[in-house]
């Protein structure tokens, strides 16, 4: 399978480092990465111009455009390519299972015999609370918890679902993003659920964060107020 991640940066270069050190050292085979940054002030673009020949794309920008505008500009690029799947990856994700991309692509290679769809995220640690579980399901050995949303902190959908949905604009810049897609995903019949067997990590958790970046997050609750 031909994988493509994409990540959208904004300032925290500390997070953005981890995330993709942990990405290249867990993936266990190769993918594209396609980055846009929004308007960071911290050091991030330079860095990302300074380590180009780890992504496929990056695109800089001189101002947040918000989470929708800049998937949807990344979507649009990937889809020019043919990829089995995508992979939305935010930056405060740290990547713990070994060979984490061989192990996808087992579970959708399976998913896709069996001519069935879904999004699917490995199990997320460092968050508050976990979705409730509605059924588990098994697939190539894998066990699935199937719920009513999955979180956008490593989404890996099908590129011909990513084809359908774009990410509506008139939402917050950094708010509602991932209810709609799993909304839109309940309307179209299409499951989904965590991988159980694999993980990943909210990294350092919100709480850690706030306390490390309270700048970065006075400003987003900020903006998501004035929204």
């Amino acid at each position: 399978m031909r994988i493509a991640i994409y990540t959208l940066t904004r300032d925290r270069l500390e997070y953005t480092k981890h995330c993709f050190a942990s990405l290249r050292e867990k993936a266990g085979m190769p993918f594209d990465h396609y980055v846009i940054d929004n308007g960071s002030t911290d050091g991030t673009a330079t860095w990302l111009q300074l380590n180009s020949e780890f992504f496929k794309k990056v695109v800089l920008l001189p101002e947040n455009i918000g989470i929708s505008e800049g998937s949807n500009r990344l979507l649009d690029e990937i889809l020019k390519s043919e990829y089995d799947l995508i992979i939305k990856m935010d930056n405060d994700c740290e990547v713990v299972t070994e060979n984490i991309l061989v192990q996808l692509e087992a579970v959708f290679e399976r998913l896709k015999m069996d001519n069935r769809q879904m999004v699917l995220s490995p199990r997320v640690e460092g968050i508050n609370k976990q979705p409730r579980r509605a059924f588990y399901d098994h697939v190539n050995g894998y066990k699935i918890g199937v719920t009513g949303i999955v979180g956008g902190l490593f989404h890996i959908v099908p590129a011909d679902i990513y084809a359908r949905y774009r990410y509506p604009l008139d939402l917050p810049k950094a708010w509602g993003q991932d209810d709609d897609f799993c909304e839109w995903l309940r309307k179209q019949g299409i499951k989904k659920g965590y991988i159980e067997d694999l993980v990943v990590n909210h990294y350092e958790t919100t709480v850690g964060q706030a306390q490390r970046f309270p700048e970065y997050f006075e400003r987003k609750w900020e903006e998501e107020k004035n929204a």
